[in-house]
C-alpha cells in the first residue's frame, strides 16, 4: 500500500531533517572559518600598525612586540633588547587571540543576526579589541611614555576592528535579501 500523495514516509522526513542539519551545519563551519580569516586579517593589519610605529617612529624595530612578549611571561618592563624569538612567540598568542575574536563576532551576527547596522560591528569589534588590550596592557604596565602610547593602541585596535568588521559585515546578507 502506498502513502498518499503529498505525505512522506518517516524515512523521508529524517533524510530531509538530515540534509537540512547538515546545510546549516555547513553553513556555520563555512562563516566560523571566516571568522577566523577576519581574525588573522585584523591582527596582521594591527601588527602592521606596530611594525610602522617601530620602525618609523620608535627606531625599534619588534619593540613592541619584545615589550608585550616579555611582560607575557612575567619578565617585567622595559623589555629587553628587541628578540626575535620574544617577538615571534607574542605574534602567535596575538594570532590567536585575534582568530577567538573573529571567530567569537562571526558567532554572534550568524547566531542571533541581530545587528541591522553595519557600523554596530565594528564599533562592537572595536569595543571588545580596546578591553582585551587594555586589561592585559594595564595588568602589566605595558602602557606609558616608554612602552604603548594609548594613542598608538586606539588607533591599531581601530584599524582592526575596522578590518575585522568590515570583512564579517559583508558576509551579512543585504537588507533586500531578508
Amino acid at each position: 500500500m502506498s502513502a498518499p500523495a503529498g505525505s512522506h514516509s518517516p524515512t523521508e522526513r529524517r533524510e530531509t531533517e538530515r540534509h537540512e542539519t547538515e546545510r546549516r551545519d555547513n553553513g556555520t563551519a563555512a562563516f566560523l572559518r571566516q571568522g577566523a580569516f577576519a581574525g588573522l586579517f585584523g591582527a596582521t593589519l594591527l601588527a602592521g600598525w606596530f611594525l610602522y610605529i617601530d620602525v618609523i617612529l620608535r627606531g625599534e624595530p619588534l619593540f613592541t612586540p619584545t615589550l608585550l612578549a616579555s611582560a607575557l611571561l612575567g619578565r617585567g618592563l622595559p623589555a629587553p633588547q628587541p628578540s626575535i624569538g620574544l617577538a615571534f612567540l607574542y605574534t602567535l598568542v596575538h594570532g590567536m587571540v585575534f582568530v577567538g575574536i573573529g571567530i567569537g563576532a562571526a558567532y554572534m551576527l550568524h547566531r542571533f543576526a541581530v545587528v541591522r547596522h553595519r557600523a554596530l560591528i565594528i564599533v562592537g569589534v572595536f569595543t571588545v579589541l580596546c578591553l582585551v588590550f587594555f586589561a592585559f596592557a594595564a595588568n602589566v604596565s605595558a602602557l606609558g611614555p616608554e612602552t604603548i602610547a594609548i594613542r598608538d593602541a586606539l588607533v591599531g585596535n581601530a584599524i582592526a576592528a575596522f578590518a575585522i568588521g568590515a570583512y564579517l559585515a559583508r558576509l551579512l546578507p543585504r537588507e533586500d535579501e531578508r
